[in-house]
């Protein structure tokens, strides 16, 4: 089964700069992001597309170790995020590098081509 985003604002996230966990300033900038209580996607549908997309990210990773980027967004600001998704639940992802995040700060999720 194929999970197709269909989000119509994907194009705003094209021009936004890519953090990497690999870069301490990077993983410094998202450890300090201060997270919303509220899911930033509207929709039932959103939503259950987001926890398919995690979950695949997390059998990509499994076989393949392959990193995604995710496009999360906190108080103040929308941030691109490259890691690979080592696990995901129904409240919290877990990235690369021990980085834990709420699955509602989560808008999108970009696989490679």
């Amino acid at each position: 089964m194929v999970v197709q985003d269909e989000s119509p604002n994907k194009r705003e996230f094209e021009s936004m700069n890519i953090l990497n966990l690999h870069s301490e300033d990077d993983f410094y900038l998202i450890h300090k992001m201060v997270f919303s209580d509220h899911d930033v996607l509207t929709t039932t549908r959103e939503r259950l597309l987001r926890s398919a997309n995690l979950m695949k990210a997390a059998v990509l990773d499994s076989i393949n170790s392959i990193a995604v980027v995710l496009v999360v967004e906190d108080r103040e600001s929308q941030k691109k995020l490259r890691s690979r998704i080592i696990a995901t639940g129904d409240q919290h992802v877990l990235l690369e590098n021990g980085l834990t995040l709420p699955v509602n700060c989560i808008k999108h999720i970009e696989f490679p081509s």
